[in-house]
This record gives structure tokens, sequence and C-alpha cells, in this order.
């Protein structure tokens, strides 16, 4: 392979304020032509092959190996970036008849989402832990239908009419890649065109915490990129992404920097963060409460407030004045979880959880962004509920990543005296992203768990069993190396009857790299080859 081409600080800023970046990998001449074709005959004449499509059409590789790729993905995951299995491919078929600006609007609108971590996920997650690429084969004209994003929804719970009114289509020619934060919005396009369009997708994973900048990085201060195209001055969250994705200690070192010197009245800027203003005004009054850091703490009870009910651009940036002000907001915070598990343990399942998108309460990303000071009062709630609350609290540690260590035997203790699988699946994620003093066997122990009421289909033919087992596999390909002690008993996850608890498995195994772990790997791959000459017609 040739030597990745990394992201440039711009680059990374941008990044970070919009989600999305768009660029164009150096390959072979005609590997587009070909992707293009081959996809155009599977589509034709085969079902879609889904998670199979890169086996299927092998000349993707290139893309993926290209040093631009690479090098992208390198910057925003860091070096030990992991490929998830999940891979599609999403052909847009030409209108049956023209659509008029109106109706392409419409439907544009109609098709905008956000992705859900497939097929069982974990919660959305503001940092840099997940990444997509997206690329396109084919010119993609708009007039082609490629997919639009929306710049800056990477911190949104949901999409709103007035995000969908700011949808933006990646255009370009054949070859055209597009690397996205996994929680940004989008929609596919509307293809008036007489011919095929395809967007195939990839998804990747961090491996650990960050400790340095993984890009071509010439500076760690902040600056603000030149591209903002973004509806609403979050300066605070992207400023807090960047010292985190910078590997700082202190989330918050860039936004004392920029505010070393501020000096405001706590109450003026209350009253000025009120609904009766102006969403941009409030955004700025909640910043300017910030940069008081513990000076702001009068402010919590509002700050608060705003959480899950208030303008999403209002709640994020609250979220993250309330990390600022740090421990005086801990306790409010917690009282606010476990009143939210507390409405929400009576229904059947909380309104932020679905199986494929799942929305953690503001007041966890909050208490995440505190760090330390909220450890203890974490580890408490954790124990308290396996509800709503407890899984909240999971989460929440897991954002802190090696800053919540105190916590692994309280999580570790979760995996076998807790009934909830969503808990345990989401206890699991945070065990990988703390990944310091994790007991690995406790982990593998889950692939051979047999719990009854694990066995129902809950989203897409998919049980709590295989969401346990993926998960599981998937944390010990993250420990890397950490996971050796658990090697016998992934080489029995190499047989789970769900394919993506035996590519997780498969994964770690060669993460760990003994001399067993990768012989085994490629007796496993050599049994799960594909020849992609082989089609419909083709049999040999």
């Amino acid at each position: 392979m040739d030597t990745p081409i990394l992201l440039t600080d711009e680059q990374m800023q941008e990044f970070l304020v919009t989600g999305y970046l768009v660029f164009y990998p150096d390959v072979p001449d005609g590997i587009h032509d070909t992707i293009y074709h081959r996809l155009n005959e599977i589509i034709d004449e085969e079902p879609n092959p889904g998670n199979n499509i890169l086996p299927r059409v092998p000349e993707m590789r290139h893309i993926l190996n290209s040093p631009e790729v690479r090098g992208a993905l390198i910057s925003v995951l860091g070096e030990d970036y992991l490929e998830h299995p999940h891979r599609f491919c999403h052909p847009v078929w030409p209108v049956k008849k023209p659509l008029s600006p109106k109706a392409t609007e419409e439907k544009l609108s109609k098709n905008s989402h956000q992705d859900g971590y497939t097929p069982l996920g974990h919660p959305k997650q503001h940092y840099l832990r997940y990444a997509r690429i997206m690329y396109y084969p084919q010119d993609s004209p708009v007039e082609v239908g490629p997919t639009h994003v929306i710049p800056g929804t990477q911190f949104n719970k949901g999409l709103t009419d007035e995000d969908r009114g700011r949808l933006i289509p990646v255009t370009g020619k054949a070859g055209t890649v597009s690397l996205t934060h996994f929680d940004v919005g989008h929609a596919a396009g509307v293809n008036q065109m007489p011919k095929f369009r395809h967007m195939i997708k990839f998804l990747y994973l961090r491996g650990e915490q960050p400790r340095k900048p993984s890009w071509d990085s010439q500076s760690t201060e902040w600056k603000r990129p030149v591209q903002v195209t973004v509806p609403y001055d979050l300066e605070i969250v992207w400023a807090h992404g960047w010292d985190w994705v910078c590997g700082k200690a202190d989330r918050y070192a860039s936004w004392k920097q920029i505010h070393a010197d501020a000096m405001a009245d706590a109450a003026t800027l209350i009253d000025r963060a009120g609904s009766n203003h102006e969403v941009a005004d409030r955004i700025a009054a909640i910043q300017a409460i910030a940069s008081l850091a513990e000076a702001g703490a009068s402010a919590v009870p509002t700050l608060v407030s705003f959480l899950d009910t208030d303008h999403q651009a209002v709640r994020t940036a609250s979220i993250y004045a309330l990390g600022a002000v740090g421990e005086a907001a801990v306790e409010p915070l917690i009282d606010h979880l476990r009143a939210d598990g507390q409405r929400e343990d009576g229904k059947d399942l909380p309104k932020g959880w679905s199986e494929g998108a799942i929305s953690m309460e503001d007041a966890a990303n909050a208490l995440g962004a505190i760090g330390a000071p909220a450890v203890d009062a974490l580890r408490a709630l954790l124990l308290e509920s396996d509800g709503w609350a407890g899984i909240n609290a999971a989460f929440a540690l897991g954002e802190m990543d090696e800053v919540a260590s105190p916590a692994v035997p309280d999580l570790v203790k979760c995996l076998t005296e807790t009934r909830s699988h969503r808990k345990i699946r989401t206890v699991l994620d945070t065990l990988g992203s703390i990944r310091k003093d994790v007991p690995v066997k406790a982990i593998s122990a889950l692939f051979f768990e047999d719990r009854p009421e694990w066995d129902e289909d809950i989203h897409r033919w998919w049980t709590p069993t295989d969401g346990v087992r993926t998960h599981a596999a998937m944390n010990l390909a993250r420990l890397g190396t950490d996971a050796a002690d658990a090697e016998d008993d992934l080489l029995k996850a190499l047989d789970d009857p769900c394919g993506h608890a035996g590519s997780f498995a498969m994964n770690a195994l060669q993460r760990i790299g003994s001399p067993s772990a990768l012989a085994a790997t490629m007796d496993y791959l050599m049994s799960q080859r594909w020849d992609a000459s082989v089609d419909g017609v083709r049999q040999f």
C-alpha cells in the first residue's frame, strides 16, 4: 500500500463542524467504470448481496486501500481503526417520469434520516468513534440523485423540518468519496437520468481513545475552519471535540484558552438564554456561561431545564456548558437521569431506544463531558438501576474513556447480574472504550451465555443473543492485544451463527496477532473465501 494521505488541521476542523468531507481517491484507470458495470449486473439479475457486496465486487478494495481513504480514516479514527462487517450498495432507480422541483424537494425531505447502527446498535455518540465512507462509481451530478447531506446534524437526536431544509447534494465525478460522521443527517437523491445511481457505504470504528493527533497536525490549537456551513455557532462543541481527538487530558483546554479573560454576569446571561430570545442569541449566552466554568454554577438549573425538550442546538450547547461548569452540575444531572428512568421504565421500550438508532439522554452526554468528577455518582446510578437510568449511566462512563476505569468492576458485575440485554450491550461498548484493566474473560463468557428471554427476533431478524455476542466480539477486537486471554473463546466464536459476531471475532484474533490466532484467522478466511466470478449463470 502507498503511504496514506492524512487530513490537514483545516480538514479535521471542518469535519468536526460539518460532519462530512468529499475527496477523490487515486486508483487505477478504468476501475470506477468496471465497478459500475458489475454493480449494474448484480442489481439487474440478483438480490442485493448486502454485507457481501465487497467480495462480490472485490475491485472496490482499490478504493478502500487508496492512500486518500486510508489516510482519511486514520485521521478521524486513529491508526488502529476497525472495518465493520456491515457494508451495503444503495442503488437508486430512475424515476418513471420526471419530477417537478417541488416534488423533488418533498421526496428529498421524506428520504432524510440518520442511520441506525446496524442491525442491533449502540447509542449515537458525539465523539468521532464511528465513520462512514460513501463511494460513487458513476458521475454524480444532482440529476442522477446523489446522496444529500445536512451539515452539522451529527449532534442531533433527530431531524427537524429546519434541518431538512438545508440538504446539500454530494455531487462529483466518478470515484467521488464522502467521509461522514456516522450520525450526520442525509438523504438519497432523486434519480432523473436513464441509468442506475449507485452508492456503496462502508462503516469503520475507532479502536482506542485518541492519545495524540492522528492526522497531519501542525498545531493542536483550535481554529475555526474557513468553511462553516452550519446555521448555528456551536464553537464550544467543536472545540471540545477537537481537544478530545487531539488527545488532550482536558477536553475544555481550547475553550478555556479562547475565553481566558471572560468576565460576565451570570444572572444576565441566564436571562439571555431564555426561550423568549432568538436561538442564536440563546446559544451565545449559553456559551458565555460556559466560559465562566465553575463560576457559572448558578446557571445549572436553567441549563438542565433545556435538556431533552428545547431546540436541538440549544440543547447541544447546554450539554457542553454543563460539562464546562463541572462538579456543581453532577448532582442535578444525576437527579435528571433518575427522573428520566422513572418516566421511561414503565414503558415497553424507552423513547430513546429503537433497535437501530439509540439516543441517550442529554444529561448522560453532559455527565460524560464533565468527566472524572462524575464517575462516582455514575457508578452508584449504574448499580442502582437496570433500567433506562442505569443504561444512561453506563453510556456516560464510556464517553470518558479510561478516566472511568475505576468503574470497571461495577461494569463487569453488570454483565452477570443484569438481565437487560440493552444494558449489557451498552456496558460492553463502555468497557471497549475504557480499555484499561478490563478482564476480557468476563466479556468472552458472553459467547456462551444462553438466556431464553434473549431468543426472540426483535429487529431485522436479529435476537438479543446475536446483539450481545456481536458487541462482545466487537469490543474484544477494540481491545487488540489486551484481549489475548480470550483467544480460545474467540476461536470458538468464529463459528457463531451470527455472521457479525464471527467477523469481529476474526478481527480480534488478527489484532491479538499470536501465531495460533493468525493461523486460525487464515483457516477461517480460506473456508469463507468468495469466487467473485461465479454468479447466477456461471457456477464454476
